[in-house]
């Protein structure tokens, strides 16, 4: 659907703008309201068939569509929970590209910035967790690794579409496969330059060397501490050196504030993880397990109500999504 393109900039390059129609390789979808911008992209809505989509859009001199559009065609064969249905996707006159997939809501990252004290709730942090990382699971199922594992790239998906109550895993610009076409696991290639989000990436990332699963399952353990606790010691740290130490010291001297609030079991996590190799499976099977005994001993039910969920606003657009169906 959407092939690589040339990284040299295009006479042509632009974004198309709301009222837009664009032509897919099946259909044409009118572009409504922007709901993300960026220097090379912009994410607009859409309504086709009674279905609320939306259409990511990139310059075609800038753009990594073509990863994202690979990872979604494997997740989508393998019908994976946690990830967007790609509907289409095309491209016209090197001007740019586009892919249309499901519409999802806010990210992590700005849901819990809006929370009281820029927290989440204990109840809904662990099943962030839990679901963020079966999410991750699935994307090396299908044989890719995220090497951006960060709240930024997971939202829950949009309650018009009944799917609310689900964490779907977005945005795969830096993806890489990490096998061969013999499905063999690829050699690490040493230094390779930074990859990721400074304040989730792992201690290989910070040492600038090749990446791996494990990897991205050190990332979501400093996403399961922050969504469950708050913040990160690092949060306000922005010389990549200094955040490189702050997560040693969190491993050794500085482990037991850390882990203050936190359940036992995220020690033990942290202990398995780092002494994961570069070529091991992370035990994602053990991990999830460990959470789910602390909602269950916690009471925590996995249907309650997301902490950004308004029960008032929840009926409303429980309604608003029945008449949208109606009329569809």
């Amino acid at each position: 659907m959407v092939e690589a393109m040339s990284s040299q900039q295009t006479d042509t390059d632009r974004l198309p703008v709301t009222g837009e129609i664009v032509r897919g390789h099946n259909n044409d979808f009118s572009l409504g309201d922007v709901l993300g911008d960026g220097g090379y992209g912009t994410v607009f809505s859409c309504i086709y068939q009674g279905r609320h989509l939306a259409v990511k859009v990139e310059k075609y001199s800038k753009s990594m569509l073509f990863v994202e559009a690979s990872v979604l065609k494997a997740a989508n064969q393998r019908k994976l929970k946690h990830f967007c249905t790609m509907f289409d996707g095309g491209s016209l006159n090197k001007e740019y590209v586009f892919i249309v997939m499901t519409l999802l809501g806010k990210d992590l990252h700005r849901l819990r910035a809006e929370q009281v004290d820029r927290k989440f709730s204990m109840s809904t942090g662990l099943r962030i967790a839990i679901q963020t990382l079966e999410a991750i699971k699935e994307l090396h199922e299908a044989l890719f690794m995220s090497r951006d594992i960060k709240p930024g790239n997971f939202a829950p998906g949009n309650r018009l579409n009944q799917q609310h109550k689900n964490i779907f895993m977005f945005d795969f610009g830096l993806a890489r496969r990490y096998v061969d076409k013999n499905n063999n696991l690829h050699a690490p290639r040493g230094e390779v330059g930074w990859r990721g989000t400074t304040r989730y990436g792992s201690l290989v990332a910070h040492s600038r060397q090749d990446l791996s699963r494990r990897d991205d399952v050190e990332s979501w353990y400093y996403l399961l501490v922050e969504v469950t606790k708050g913040c990160l010691p690092w949060r306000l740290v922005t010389d990549r050196v200094a955040v490189q130490q702050a997560k040693m010291r969190a491993r050794s001297e500085e482990r037991a504030s850390f882990l203050t609030g936190c359940p036992p079991c995220f020690d033990e996590i942290l202990t398995d993880i780092d002494s994961l190799s570069f070529y091991d499976t992370p035990r994602y099977n053990s991990y999830i397990e460990k959470l789910q005994k602390v909602c269950s001993e916690r009471g925590i039910r996995m249907n309650e109500h997301w902490d950004w969920e308004d029960e008032s606003s929840v009926r409303n657009t429980s309604n608003l999504a029945s008449e949208c169906s109606a009329r569809g």
